[in-house]
């Protein structure tokens, strides 16, 4: 009679794997590194998922990414025809959606390192570019909504390409490297000042601020 599979193992394996894609990265992880840290053998391992891939798509579904990408679409298109995030209200829409947005990336720390910035020949291994991409439509689409249509450049537009790659990458770091609620919210409150003044400094030279 086949042995049962157990929830609570699948549970350690899937802890195990999203600390060691969030430590190596996945395609440096071994299932032997998640074996040991999830206390298993590796063969049991493999009676739970098939290879890494299916470990990976446990660890980081798709609709993680897709609730993510839509909490930071959301946060950007709050800003419509806002010139100035310092005039809003507490209770703002932009203001409650980057609370949303924060509490998210908090609870799931670990997978947003992971899907952001230790995704490398894993299914997910685009998605950083996609967000980067998605971001720079937002901004764009925000500044003209401010009534002064943006034409970039083609050097414009790789200055924004790093511009976004920078802050997806910073705020990996900051999940990577701090675990305390408020040491997070200081560090993200302290970069996104300085990338917003840095984007209204961008936007301003094409005739719009965001």
């Amino acid at each position: 009679m086949p042995q049962q599979l157990k929830p609570e193992v699948r549970e350690k394996i899937i802890d195990a794997g999203l600390h060691a894609f969030a430590a190596s990265g996945f395609r440096v992880t071994t299932m032997q590194e998640v074996a040991t840290g999830a206390g298993i053998s590796t063969g049991n391992t493999y009676r739970y998922f098939a290879d890494k891939r299916a470990l990976f798509e446990a660890v980081v579904p798709a609709r993680f990414c897709r609730d993510l990408l839509r909490l930071l679409r959301q946060r950007i298109e709050a800003l419509k025809g806002i010139d100035d995030v310092r005039s809003l209200s507490a209770d703002a829409p932009y203001h409650l959606l980057s609370e949303e947005l924060l509490r998210f990336c908090v609870e799931h720390r670990l997978r947003v390192v992971v899907v952001l910035t230790r995704a490398e020949g894993s299914p997910r291994a685009r998605f950083g570019e996609r967000v980067v991409g998605s971001l720079m439509r937002l901004a764009t689409a925000h500044a003209a909504s401010l009534g002064q249509p943006v034409r970039l450049t083609r050097a414009q537009r790789f200055a924004l390409e790093q511009i976004y790659g920078g802050f997806i990458r910073a705020m990996a770091q900051i999940l990577e490297q701090h675990e305390d609620e408020a040491a997070i919210r200081s560090a993200v409150e302290a970069y996104t000042s300085y990338h917003l003044a840095g984007l209204r400094g961008f936007f301003a030279g094409n005739g719009a601020a965001a």
